[in-house]
């Protein structure tokens, strides 16, 4: 998608700057349009800043910025302000959020009511999309435009609320069509080092590891080699880190998955060594959190006739054999692909995230049947159990003298 986005008036402390309330206008109005822009450059659209900095009066910011959006073809306009002239007094109600648009018939419109649904969301009063033909910037854009009034300034309700990062999270939401939550997760990927990634998967999985029983280790670089450290086509996309695609073993697992898909090409291996590409169908997730419980779920349930895909992996303490089983389960169709996840393991000490789920001061654990076993007992047991489509947690039992 091509947008332009910008934020309204001048800089704080020139002409034409905007309103003033508990917050300035012209400030937060740049604060959320430059993380709106982040996202949705991360999520791989063509993103126009067409910001204005140095009018010499308010008509000239509005041709200005009117300037600036025409000379790009996209297929928005966005216009990022706050409103003012509210009850100064708390009432313990939000004014709350509004989109404006030249008339009902533009077709900015559908975009319009999914950002002020979008906002809303995050608690304030839905004030809905209004027609507003005689705002400059809505009546001489060449794409269809929007203007989007986030909150107010003047509001101590609406102010009590409000933050920067969920407001855009919150309009890029309303533009792409995804949930807050998605938006926000990829922006995070976007912006981290591979260090920051691979600390923030590790935690993730070890978190992951508690529950479902695989190694931390394993989650994490399997994480990081599929998704080239969160940076991916379909890691920033679909928020897929682990290359799951959309029919696996026949979804004969207990699966989260909502049914949402990224198309794409990939890569594929022969046996002979050589490559070929097909396009594919893979599964998108609404947050990272929402693709570990998946990913975890499909090694753990997913059959291959009688048996378990990966039977084995569940329990597995030795990283190296919990990636054999997951190879010779077709998991990945690289010859290389045991020994390029060892070496990730190896590289960034992966086992360390390991520690979060074992058993060194010889702990009891117990799965949903309520008999207590060793952690490896434990998981071993919850993986026969799968074999129902039952899907187990395990706890940690305390013994009290």
């Amino acid at each position: 998608m091509r947008i332009n986005i910008h934020a309204g008036h001048n800089p704080d402390g020139m002409v034409a700057c905007g309103a003033v309330g508990l917050i300035r206008e012209s400030t937060e109005a740049r604060a959320v349009k430059d993380r709106v822009v982040v996202q949705l450059t991360a999520m791989g659209h063509t993103v126009h800043d067409c910001t204005c900095n140095n009018g010499a009066s308010q008509q000239d910011v509005l041709k200005r910025i009117v300037e600036a959006c025409n000379a790009h073809e996209v297929d928005l306009d966005v216009s990022i302000h706050f409103n003012a002239a509210a009850n100064p007094e708390p009432d313990g109600k939000t004014t709350g959020t509004e989109v404006l648009v030249y008339d009902k018939t533009s077709k900015s419109v559908p975009w319009a009511q999914q950002i002020a649904d979008s906002i809303a969301a995050l608690g304030y009063r839905n004030r809905g999309v209004k027609e507003r033909p005689g705002l400059y910037v809505l009546k001489h854009t060449k794409a269809p435009a929007l203007l989007v009034e986030c909150c107010f300034v003047d509001d101590p309700e609406d102010i009590a609320i409000y933050n920067a990062d969920r407001m855009a999270a919150a309009i890029v939401a309303g533009i792409t069509g995804q949930a807050a939550e998605t938006t926000a997760d990829a922006a995070r990927l976007a912006s981290m080092s591979q260090v920051e990634f691979v600390e923030y998967i590790g935690r993730l999985a070890a978190v992951d590891m508690q529950t479902s029983g695989i190694l931390a280790s394993v989650t994490a670089a399997q994480s990081i080699l599929e998704s080239g450290y969160g940076k991916s086509e379909l890691a920033l996309n679909a928020l897929n880190l682990g290359g799951m695609k959309a029919e696996l073993s026949g979804n004969t697992w207990a699966s989260s998955w909502d049914g949402r898909t990224y198309i794409k090409d990939t890569a594929e291996q022969r046996e002979d060594g050589s490559y070929y590409t097909i396009t594919a169908a893979f599964r998108a997730y609404q947050s990272v959190a929402a693709y570990l419980a998946d990913h975890s779920a499909y090694l753990a349930g997913a059959r291959a006739g009688d048996g378990l895909r990966y039977a084995g992996v569940v329990g597995c303490m030795d990283y190296r054999r919990a990636f054999e089983i997951i190879k010779a389960g077709a998991y990945a169709t690289s010859k290389d692909y045991v020994n390029n996840l060892c070496n990730v393991v190896d590289r960034w000490n992966l086992t360390r995230f390991d520690g979060a789920a074992q058993e060194p001061d010889g702990s009891l654990w117990a799965n949903i049947a309520g008999l207590s076993y060793t952690w490896a007992d434990a998981s071993s047991f919850g993986q026969m159990l799968s074999q129902s489509g039952m899907q187990t947690v395990l706890k940690r039992v305390k013994i009290l003298e």
